[in-house]
């Protein structure tokens, strides 16, 4: 047995479980600002080739690019979703059946096979014009939608445990967990406070490139002011835990973080020498 992740690019994680895949806030549209005034949708064929399988979906948000492609990933893979309430509602409106629909709140846990989800407290720094992107869903939305019609309504944590490990994302408090995926735009403070309580193995900074930028074009870094560089969260990061084993992931290359053998459970936290799909 063996486990494994992906970065997908901007929030989105594969954690892959030998033969179970479970997919945390997948994105892959990207469409331009453009989408403030036109309607988006989804791009079905990217979707596909990105993220051929998956049987979980775990939604932090309700932004467009946390859940923008979420019920197409649904519909080509009947994977099961979970999130908050305007995250349920905004895929009821996409039309997928309710039986895959899970709403969750802070302090429930969950199991989806292999992978044991408690549900807990999420971070989301402060963003410009926020009260455009957050609060109740506007009444009489059709799709396709607009960007600001993915409203937020609050922002979910979680903390996976699979096959011995625990994986923290998006965690507004600090827990123990071996690997640690965080977004590089909060305060200094908030990552010595994260770093010295969590004490991870692995960390993965994520959510560091620009999400206006379609994939057929290189990743770039996206910038606003108050968000921290990955290079200075790596060096803050082994500022506190010297030995940490940060990874700043190339997209959809695949990273093995344990193996499973006739000697046990070892901790492999190496890249895997092959590409993505």
């Amino acid at each position: 047995m063996s486990l494994g992740f992906r970065w997908l690019g901007v929030a989105g994680v594969e954690l892959r479980a030998d033969d179970r895949v479970l997919a945390i806030d997948p994105f892959f549209t990207r469409p331009s600002l453009k989408g403030l005034v036109q309607p988006v949708r989804s791009d079905a064929n990217l979707v596909a080739e990105k993220m051929p399988s998956c049987d979980y979906i775990l939604v932090t948000h309700s932004h467009w690019d946390h859940l923008l492609d979420v019920p197409e990933l649904m519909r080509q893979t009947n994977a099961r979703a979970y999130g908050s309430a305007n995250t349920c509602q905004l895929l009821r409106l996409h039309g997928v059946p309710e039986s895959s629909i899970n709403e969750m709140k802070v302090g429930e846990r969950i199991s989806l096979g292999i992978f044991n989800v408690e549900v807990i407290t999420g971070q989301h720094s402060r963003i410009p014009f926020g009260w455009i992107f957050n609060g109740s869903l506007k009444p009489g939305l059709h799709p396709p939608l607009r960007l600001q019609d993915y409203r937020m309504d609050v922002c979910l944590g979680y903390c996976i445990t699979v096959m011995g490990m625990r994986v923290l994302v998006c965690a507004a408090q600090p827990q123990p967990a071996e690997t640690l995926f965080v977004v590089a735009q909060e305060s200094e403070r908030y990552y010595l406070s994260l770093f010295k309580e969590v004490l991870p193995h692995t960390i993965v900074p994520i959510h560091w490139d620009n999400f206006l930028r379609p994939l057929s074009k290189p990743l770039r870094r996206f910038t606003r002011p108050g968000r921290m560089s990955v290079r200075r969260l790596t060096g803050l990061a082994h500022d506190v835990l010297p030995e940490v084993n940060v990874i700043i992931p190339e997209i959809f290359r695949k990273y093995l973080l344990v193996e499973m053998g006739e000697k046990g459970m070892k901790m492999a936290y190496r890249q895997r020498m092959d590409d993505g799909r």
